[in-house]
């Protein structure tokens, strides 16, 4: 059963919705934005931001972490909004819980740079990370909504460019099929004009089937271990269960942890909300894991 801080801060979210319905898309992103700064990280997070050539990037680390294991971090708002810095709650919970140092890049948004500018931007940061030396076996991906959707992508393509792996995939509620319209009728974080709108916009003129757009519908064989998470209260959960039935089937190494009574990207509100501390706590102890 959701604890009582949850209930109540999504009966507070639903009866005060922070993000307008109407209004310029701008105006949608600054909510956001305002929105999650109201989730901050923990104190000790050291956080140093910096650029990999044109593309904004940031570390977030935790007391005593170094950067020996990498987790490369894809922020969420449906690849039309988000950003690093509306993410460091998060970013700085996984460094803690995981002993890894985080890199978040801040991947260039739709309408204004479709499908496939984010992708592009995700590569160059994976490949700068392998040119600085960090091992492949030494990074993980993760990302939250549209940016599990993204990891999900960027494995993906480096199938096709034949570059090495990281070590697994960490999937917090990911998008992963931009083709549907019939999404369940279920009160959430998002909804389904926010979701047909975002697919829209990020698309283009490009086929929603691409795999590298919705990573479900791709050759999943030969991915490394992932990490999947989702709320059994979202409206993305049975398109979730689907790509995990898929990428079980194509003997990928899945771990799909199903959250009774959650709602999409429950994580980026774990100051108030225990579940996300948790949820994060389950990832940190996967890591530890994998990089054994």
């Amino acid at each position: 059963m959701p604890s009582k801080e949850y209930k109540d801060f999504f009966a507070d979210y639903l009866a005060n919705p922070p993000i307008p319905k109407e209004g310029s898309l701008q105006e949608k992103r600054d909510a956001f934005e305002h929105l999650l700064a109201k989730y901050p990280p923990p104190s000790d997070i050291r956080f140093e931001p910096f650029s990999i050539g044109p593309l904004p990037a940031c570390w977030a680390m935790a007391r005593g972490v170094h950067k020996r294991n990498i987790l490369l971090f894809f922020f969420g708002g449906g690849y039309i909004g988000g950003s690093v810095r509306s993410h460091w709650g998060v970013m700085g919970r996984l460094s803690l819980a995981s002993g890894c140092a985080v890199l978040g890049v801040s991947y260039r948004l739709a309408p204004e740079n479709p499908f496939p500018a984010a992708l592009d931007d995700a590569l160059t940061a994976y490949k700068w990370l392998l040119h600085h030396p960090y091992p492949h076996n030494h990074i993980a991906f993760a990302g939250v909504s549209a940016g599990g959707g993204l990891s999900l992508a960027l494995l993906l393509r480096l199938k096709q460019e034949k570059l090495p792996l990281p070590a697994a995939g960490i999937c917090i509620c990911p998008w992963v099929d931009l083709s549907r319209t019939d999404y369940p009728e279920l009160k959430d974080i998002i909804n389904k004009e926010g979701l047909l709108l975002a697919s829209q916009c990020y698309r283009g003129i490009n086929d929603p089937k691409n795999p590298l757009i919705s990573p479900i519908f791709g050759d999943l064989h030969d991915l490394p271990p992932l990490l999947i998470q989702t709320g059994k209260k979202e409206i993305l959960h049975d398109e979730i269960l689907e790509f995990s039935a898929k990428a079980k089937k194509s003997g990928v190494a899945v771990t799909l942890e199903k959250w009774p009574g959650l709602a999409h990207s429950w994580h980026l509100f774990a100051s108030q909300v225990p579940e996300g501390q948790k949820a994060i706590d389950q990832i940190g102890i996967y890591l530890k894991k994998i990089f054994l």
